[in-house]
């Protein structure tokens, strides 16, 4: 048992302590003799019975409210625990969805768009950077990435001339990229970028 389980066993056994303790004094004479014996003093009854009353009801008091109390704040952290393991689920399964709907068809294309080549049906990180390094940079060539609705991301150019670019299309409608492209290394990233997620690569990268 952890310290965390010791400290709330010992909660509630001090609220089943002080019920008790007060079902017992109700039940006996120990507070009406304390009164008899006092009602022969200096002050006659009325402060014995006013603090012996204290403690008595003050036992029923701090025992049912720390049950309250302790059961309350236990059921709280239990919704709120299941309330994030259900938001967690839900994460997982809806990145999930997404991961599975997101088949990507990796293209490249060579000679200025003459020949192009299917490199995957189901691209993966790794297939995007083995095909990024295989190509000869130096000559001008263009890798793209469509998804099942035929938008489409690609990264252009070479390292000669021409220069490198970003385009995105999307409903027949082109975007570029606005931030220079100086490497292969960016224009790898920016794929891995767009196979994690349209809104993850969309908050990175600004077109237009």
């Amino acid at each position: 048992m952890n310290h965390r389980n010791l400290k709330i066993v010992k909660l509630y056994t001090i609220s089943l302590l002080c019920t008790v303790l007060y079902f017992l004094l109700d039940n006996s004479t120990i507070i009406p003799e304390l009164v008899r014996k006092s009602d022969t003093g200096r002050y006659g009854d009325f402060p014995v019975f006013i603090i012996t009353g204290l403690f008595k009801y003050g036992l029923i008091v701090v025992g049912i409210g720390l049950f309250i109390i302790l059961t309350f704040l236990l059921i709280q952290e239990k919704f709120v625990r299941y309330s994030d393991t259900k938001s967690t689920k839900k994460t997982l399964d809806r990145g999930k969805k997404q991961t599975e709907n997101r088949d990507f068809i990796l293209v490249v294309f060579r000679n200025f768009g003459q020949d192009e080549h299917i490199i995957s049906n189901k691209t993966t990180p790794e297939i995007i950077k083995s095909t990024m390094r295989s190509i000869n940079w130096n000559e001008f060539h263009i890798v793209q990435l469509v998804d099942k609705n035929d938008n489409a991301l690609d990264v252009s150019g070479s390292l000669n001339d021409d220069g490198l670019a970003s385009g995105f299309m999307k409903n027949d409608s082109l975007i570029l990229m606005v931030k220079p492209i100086k490497t292969v290394e960016q224009m790898t990233q920016i794929l891995l970028d767009f196979l994690k997620g349209e809104d993850f690569w969309n908050n990175k990268y600004k077109y237009e």
